[in-house]
Parts: C-alpha cells; sequence; structure tokens
C-alpha cells in the first residue's frame, strides 16, 4: 500500500511537472516583452513588446486549463490525445455547472469595488465559479485522467461501437463532473480556509518558515516529491493571494509574473518571493560542490571528474538543471546531501532576512532575465551575489572538509576502476566492448521487455513502472553510459540521465514499440 501511495505521488508529481516547463518560456517571453516596452525603446518595439505581452498575460491568467489538460494527457495510460480533449470539455462541463448551480441557489457573490476579490469566487473564462485557481485544472485534470484510464478499453457490440472507448468514459464523466462542479460550491470554502490559514502560519513564521520550506525543497529532490512542496507554493493560493493590476493571482511564480508585467508601478515585491528563489543554490551552490568535487578527485583521476562534473555545473547554474550534479555525490553520502540541503536553507533564510527580493526559480538565464525588469533596489540583485560568493566559500570547504574527513567516495576517490569500460559514438548512445548499448542494458535491468510495465520521463529521470520488482538488475542499469545514478522503489525504477532524457526516453519506447505512460 506505501508503495502504491508512493508511486502514485510521483506520477501525480511528474504529471504536474509538465505544464510547469512551459512556464519557464513564458516568463523569459514575459520578461523579453517588458524590456521592449521601456520608455526609450522605439515605437515599433513598443508595440511588438505589448503584443508578445498580451500572449503570455493569456496563458497566465488561464493557468487552470493548461494544467487541467496536461496532467490529464500525461496520466492518461493510452490514448493521451483524447484524454487532453476530453479534460477540456470536462473542464468547460465543470464551469458551466458550477456556475449554474451558484446561480440556481443564490449563492453568487456580489462585486465590489475590488470586483470578487475576497468573495471565493472569480471569473473563469466568462463563467463566475468557486475561485479554485489551479486547483480546479488539477482536481478536473486528475478526475479525468483515473476515468479514463479505466474504462477508455470498454468496448460495445456493432450498433453501439460508437459509445464505446473513449466515448464510453466522457459518458461516465458527464455525471461525475456534474456532482463533483455542485460538491466544490459547499466543499471548496471550507478547503480554502484551510489553504488560508496554512498560507498565513507559513507566512508568519518568517525566516523559520523560509528555512523549514527551502531544506525540504532541496532534500525530497532523491525521491522526486519536491516538486509536490514548491509548486503548490509557486502556483497556487498556498503561496500567498496578490491583485495587481486590477486581477488577482495566487503563488509566489503567479504574483511575481503578475509583476513583471506591471515593473512600472511595482517599488517592492510581494513577500509571497520567499518561495521563488530555490534558484540560489542552483546557481551558487552547484559551482562551489562541483569545485570541491574536483578538488578532492584523486590526481590521475581530475581530468576524468572534470569531463564528467563541468558539463553537470554549466547546466545546473546556467539552466537550473541540478539532478545529474545531485547525483553524482548523493549515493556516495547521503550525509553530503543532508549537509548540502542545510547549507541550502541557510543560505535562502539569510537572503531573506537581509532584504533580497530576487526571484530565483531556475538558473542564472532566467534570473537574470526575469529580474532585469526591476530596479536593483528593488530586487536588492547586489546582496544575491555577496551572499553568493560567500556561501559558495563556505559550501566549498565544507564539502571539502567533510569529503577528506571521512573519505567520502565522491567521483574519482573510489578504490578501484569500474571493470566495464563505456565509450560514446556519435548517437549518444553508449556501446560496451562486448558489444552491449544501451538499450541493451535498459532491458536486461529491468528484467526483460515483457516485465516493463509503463515508462515515462520527468526533467531529468527515466521513470519505469516493473510488474515485478525481484527481476531488477541493477547492475545492469549502473552500466548505461548516460546514468548518473540509480533510484529503487519497489516497481518502480527511477535511472538519472540529464537535460537528455526525453530523447533516451522516446529512442527506448520506440524499439520497445511503447507508447510513454
Amino acid at each position: 500500500m506505501k508503495s502504491k501511495f508512493s508511486q502514485t505521488m510521483q506520477d501525480f508529481s511528474r504529471a504536474v511537472i509538465v505544464p510547469v516547463k512551459f512556464m519557464a518560456v513564458m516568463g523569459l517571453f514575459l520578461a523579453v516583452s517588458v524590456i521592449l516596452q521601456l520608455e526609450f525603446m522605439p515605437g515599433v518595439l513598443q508595440t511588438f513588446g505589448g503584443l508578445i505581452k498580451t500572449m503570455m498575460d493569456s496563458m497566465l491568467n488561464n493557468l487552470a486549463l493548461i494544467f487541467c489538460v496536461g496532467i490529464s494527457a500525461s496520466l492518461a495510460k493510452k490514448k493521451k490525445v483524447e484524454a487532453a480533449l476530453i479534460s477540456l470539455i470536462a473542464f468547460l462541463f465543470f464551469l458551466a455547472a458550477n456556475n449554474a448551480w451558484l446561480t440556481l441557489t443564490n449563492q453568487l457573490a456580489e462585486a465590489g469595488e475590488m470586483g470578487l476579490f475576497g468573495t471565493g469566487q472569480a471569473v473563469v473564462l466568462g463563467f463566475q465559479v468557486v475561485d479554485m485557481n489551479v486547483f480546479l485544472g488539477m482536481l478536473v485534470g486528475c478526475i479525468v485522467a483515473f476515468i479514463h484510464n479505466r474504462f477508455s478499453d470498454k468496448e460495445f457490440v456493432d450498433f453501439l461501437s460508437i459509445y464505446g472507448g473513449s466515448r464510453f468514459s466522457f459518458m461516465i464523466l458527464i455525471p461525475v463532473i456534474l456532482v463533483t462542479a455542485i460538491g466544490m460550491s459547499y466543499i471548496w470554502p471550507v478547503v480554502n480556509s484551510w489553504i488560508s490559514s496554512l498560507s498565513g502560519f507559513i507566512l508568519t513564521t518568517g525566516l523559520l518558515g523560509v528555512f523549514i520550506y527551502s531544506f525540504g525543497n532541496r532534500f525530497l529532490i532523491p525521491t522526486g516529491l519536491h516538486h509536490l512542496l514548491w509548486m503548490p507554493f509557486c502556483f497556487t493560493a498556498l503561496g500567498g493571494t496578490a491583485k495587481i493590476g486590477g486581477q488577482v493571482y495566487n503563488g509566489a511564480a503567479n504574483i511575481f509574473y503578475a509583476e513583471m508585467a506591471n515593473a512600472g508601478s511595482i517599488t517592492s515585491l510581494d513577500p509571497s518571493l520567499r518561495f521563488a528563489t530555490f534558484g540560489f543554490v542552483k546557481i551558487f551552490g552547484s559551482i562551489a560542490v562541483s569545485l570541491a568535487l574536483i578538488h578532492c578527485a584523486k590526481k590521475q583521476r581530475k581530468e576524468e571528474v572534470k569531463g564528467m562534473i563541468l558539463p553537470s555545473m554549466f547546466v545546473a547554474a546556467v539552466a537550473g538543471i541540478t539532478e545529474p550534479l545531485d547525483f553524482s555525490f548523493l549515493f556516495a553520502s547521503p550525509l553530503l546531501w543532508l549537509v548540502h540541503s542545510l547549507m541550502t536553507a541557510v543560505s535562502e533564510t539569510i537572503l531573506w532576512g537581509i532584504g533580497a527580493r530576487t526571484y530565483m526559480l531556475y538558473g542564472l538565464i532566467d534570473t537574470v532575465v526575469s529580474n532585469s525588469v526591476f530596479s536593483p533596489s528593488v530586487t536588492k540583485f547586489y546582496l544575491v551575489i555577496i551572499v553568493g560568493i560567500v556561501m559558495s566559500v563556505i559550501w566549498y570547504f565544507v564539502f571539502v572538509l567533510l569529503i577528506n574527513k571521512l573519505n567520502i567516495k565522491t567521483p574519482g576517490r573510489e578504490d578501484e576502476l569500474a571493470e566495464e569500460v563505456v565509450l560514446a559514438n556519435t548517437s549518444n548512445e553508449g556501446i560496451a566492448l562486448d558489444g552491449s548499448t544501451d538499450f541493451d542494458f535498459v532491458v536486461a535491468g529491468l528484467g526483460g521487455k515483457e516485465n516493463i510495465e509503463s515508462i515515462s520521463n520527468c526533467f531529468t529521470r527515466l521513470r519505469v513502472t516493473v510488474k515485478d520488482e525481484a527481476l531488477i538488475d541493477s547492475a545492469q542499469l549502473e552500466k548505461i553510459s548516460q546514468q548518473k545514478g540509480v533510484v529503487l522503489n519497489g516497481t518502480n525504477v527511477q535511472v538519472i540521465i540529464g537535460m537528455g532524457v526525453q530523447g533516451f526516453k522516446d529512442d527506448i519506447c520506440e524499439r520497445l514499440g511503447m507508447s510513454e505512460a
């Protein structure tokens, strides 16, 4: 039961990340649009910037729908296109049914001077409904995926065949969505009060709240469940609520994006920003850890370790993808990971305590571009640089001390080289001396093709569910040339690949004749 629950949470975590990936692109273009609209820019560029901003606003203001479609398609085990279409229709059904019920029972809130702000209701795609924000998309997306996976294969006799398959799951969803829409009219106001209380508690605990959040967000990475911590704070009311430019926004990242779009009138950034600064460790922490690992490697293996660590450091610092680097030392010493997480929490707590108000959700590129639309007096970006340099030095020496003192077997410090020598060819697929390829190692490590139930991926990990965990051979999986680590949890297998995981997964699925989960 525990293993199944963990698997379900990881599947949900992976599904939520699908739409979040596109948020980074939206933030980048939103920042560009703001820069193009600066007063000294030519009129043509200002107009172009305004058009881009309007496009990005349409995404920012409809995240619930985007999450709904993204989650349902990701969680669907088959017929993903049909699942995505059904989720879109189900979302509209919910809005219509909820609005109709609120109208029928005289529960529609009256708009005041600040519109519907504070009433617990909002206008979504023209419908006034209970204000569930992104949670609505998550709820409907999960419901659609669950019913779709259970009933989309149901077929009927010929003259009723039109009602079989995905249409049958769609038919079941209609009454389910109706009941859900009515139920949320009464359930969500209670849930919303709980969320407000929890959010208020974390926000009012000051630096302690920042420390706990920062530590958990980093420490949970090996489980893959860290998304379930930061994502609600960044994209839902759990991270805070603010009214900007006449529009209500929920979540640290959403609020910051809205402030970017109204940068000219912003003199101070919303306190919810404390939940969107975990890019600090991706930039400064990654550089410090990388240099420490290289320094501690055996002399004869330093060049080899540089070749492995420096690309991972670059990806972590610039793009914000830290897992290739994280897993290069996490398995060697959980203690180092604990210290790394504590250093992360200390850093973010210090930054917030001394007044830094810099948005840092991903890597260096996103951080520089996003914060460039505000004055340094607003973001206090110079404090980030100062703290970053100081903490990087401390990070470096703490890691060097622990690695040497405890003789931790980080890369380049192993007692002997791995027996299997792997070469890389132009197709980026490893070929061992015996002719075996990464594909062979994947299949053998997972207990054969027949033992593989589903294959998917997140940012950096190949995620596989097998039928019989007893057939898993971790030694074979560790021979994969591109792997940075292997995580086993019952029938759930994760192979850390890095940023190339999408292509790696697609190739594996194609050669197996499987579709992704």
